[in-house]
């Protein structure tokens, strides 16, 4: 749905001003197919103007509780897709996802809706005991999800998140490859932003500040 023009006037007025204050840069511009606008601020965050509503997807977490699209409303959620197995680029992301849930929650402005979850895209050999293991490793505030190969390609077709698990003849040791990037879901269960490596936590919870403020306008009715 399109914005009003006095409204979307008004969002980039509001960023611009923000994004000046906060020391950064901003500016707009459309990539490939995409008829959205789309700021990105020191490419540390690629934030969308009109961010896109998710459909209904049916996952589970770490303690067999479902976990669905109503688990992403009314929290700003980071999703990184990953799997236990991964020898380098998830435990660093999850020691990033640590570091960024510090950032943006501690202190008297910080954020008390923002949640930080690890999808599997192994669940062959994640289990949700697996996973609630090996996310509490790196910080127990880190929720852990996974679900059929089905499910989670619904969901990460919605973000175009990439996943591809490798054919082998060990059923026990084989290769899953998978997207690099965090995807942040705003607390109207839209895909709102990505967050690219590598990850400048500081700069990137600096630009979350200015985005929740974008989000506070575009909420007025």
């Amino acid at each position: 749905m399109r914005l009003p023009p006095f409204k979307f006037s008004l969002i980039i007025a509001s960023v611009l001003v923000m994004t000046f204050l906060a020391g950064g840069f901003l500016f707009l511009s459309s990539q490939g197919n995409d008829s959205h606008p789309r700021l990105i601020p020191d490419q540390a965050m690629t934030a969308f103007v009109a961010p896109k509503p998710l459909k209904e997807f049916i996952l589970t977490d770490q303690n067999n509780d479902v976990f669905d699209l109503s688990r992403l409303q009314g929290n700003w959620s980071f999703l990184f897709f990953g799997f236990t197995h991964c020898p380098d680029i998830c435990p660093s992301t999850l020691t990033s996802l640590s570091k960024l849930r510090e950032q943006v929650t501690n202190g008297v402005s910080g954020s008390k809706n923002a949640q930080f979850i690890f999808i599997s895209v192994d669940p062959g050999r994640d289990t949700t005991v697996t996973l609630k293991q090996y996310t509490s490793y790196f910080d127990p505030s880190i929720i852990g999800v996974t679900g059929t190969e089905l499910e989670l390609r619904n969901l990460t077709r919605q973000l175009d998140a990439q996943f591809r698990i490798e054919a082998s003849p060990d059923k026990n040791n084989y290769q899953v490859y998978h997207s690099s990037a965090i995807f942040l879901i705003n607390p109207q269960g839209q895909y709102a932003a990505l967050l690219t490596p590598p990850f400048d936590i500081s700069t990137i919870s600096r630009r979350f500040n200015v985005l929740k403020k974008i989000d506070a306008i575009n909420s007025l009715p």
